[in-house]
């Protein structure tokens, strides 16, 4: 018995010294390969901080014609690079990686096994700007990875093509759709002529892609849906999408859009949306607002009379005039106060 607890004693002894012994040699491995790395990376990345010194108009050869083990270990400073530039700058390290072949190599790594590879893949793609990847970049709009196409959505306004509005629309419409801010943003990057698109969204029957398309159009200003934003704040049977029209219509700011915002402050209406709306109507500055705004100080729901009282102050002396002449209700006074204090900050000579 004592001879068999001697021996397990020893393998057990054994297994622990292997085992240290193996993980001080994956350490000395992982730090003697971080040197290498680090002395191959090092001429190439002066090369690349020099390139974008120079913005982009000398080096660009020198780049290309680094080998390729010292450009593999540099390609990470490179890609970091990529992602901050604009302008000349960004072109011609483009170009470097272009001919370097790294847009050929990503492209097929969009197909990859690997998770992994494919939202690196298209984050690479879209700081290249590469729009003969877009239909690639759509297709991940359906993976069954989240992070993958959160990192495509990301790629493709970066990108900017109004060709993938619809895709990145129809990807609000899942079980688990990417999230609607960052649906917002990209299509806003769409630019202007994703405008159509956007429009002819605000029927589809899901209230969530309604709501994201009408924060999409009033970020983009897109005036000419003024009358459609409009409707869709008196008749959209979803209260969240009448609130994204309500913000929509601020926005904007165009004046045709006061009225329909002040028929939505009626007592009839939900607390939310009227809030929404005098909220908007501050944020439009119209005067003429003043006397409906002026009613809501004395509104039951806290957050209706609370950005009522912000939008007369919003609005200039027509509506800091109002607030004066109710100083004894208190969203007026803290309205009043945040003016005083704005007034103080703006006049106040700079040390």
């Amino acid at each position: 018995m004592l001879e068999l607890f001697t021996l397990a004693i020893e393998v057990l002894t054994a297994v622990v010294v292997l085992t240290a012994a193996g993980i001080v040699v994956v350490r000395l491995y992982r730090r003697f390969k971080h040197r290498k790395q680090a002395r191959l990376a090092a001429g190439p990345r002066r090369s690349l901080l020099a390139f974008v010194a120079d913005n982009g108009e000398e080096g660009s050869h020198d780049l290309v014609a680094i080998p390729e083990d010292a450009w593999r270990a540099a390609e990470p400073h490179a890609l970091a690079l990529l992602g901050k530039l604009r302008g000349e700058a960004h072109m011609g390290l483009v170009s470097v990686f272009l001919r370097r072949g790294t847009a050929r190599t990503a492209l097929g790594q969009l197909r990859s096994h690997s998770r992994v590879k494919r939202a690196r893949a298209a984050q690479v793609l879209g700081d290249l700007e590469l729009r003969q990847a877009v239909p690639e970049l759509c297709r991940l709009l359906t993976d069954r990875h989240a992070e993958v196409r959160v990192v495509a959505v990301r790629a493709l306004g970066r990108i900017g093509d109004p060709a993938a509005a619809w895709r990145i629309i129809a990807s609000l419409d899942r079980s688990d759709p990417i999230p609607s801010l960052l649906a917002s943003h990209t299509l806003v990057q769409l630019g202007a002529e994703a405008e159509v698109t956007l429009s002819a969204a605000l029927d589809h029957p899901q209230a969530r892609v309604r709501a994201v398309c009408l924060d999409a159009l009033g970020l983009l200003g897109a005036t000419a849906s003024v009358t459609r934003i409009a409707r869709i704040l008196k008749e959209d049977a979803h209260l969240d999408v009448r609130v994204a029209a309500a913000n929509a219509l601020g926005k904007l700011g165009t004046r045709s859009a006061i009225d329909p915002l002040s028929l939505a402050l009626h007592s009839s209406r939900p607390a939310a949306l009227r809030a929404a709306s005098a909220k908007a109507l501050g944020d439009i500055g119209a005067p003429s607002a003043v006397p409906v705004l002026e009613k809501l100080l004395d509104d039951g729901a806290f957050h209706v009379a609370h950005e009522a009282a912000h939008a007369l102050r919003r609005i200039g002396p027509a509506g800091l005039a109002a607030l004066t002449g109710r100083g004894s209700n208190g969203h007026a006074l803290e309205a009043l106060a945040l003016a005083q204090v704005m007034r103080e900050e703006k006049t106040a000579v700079p040390a």
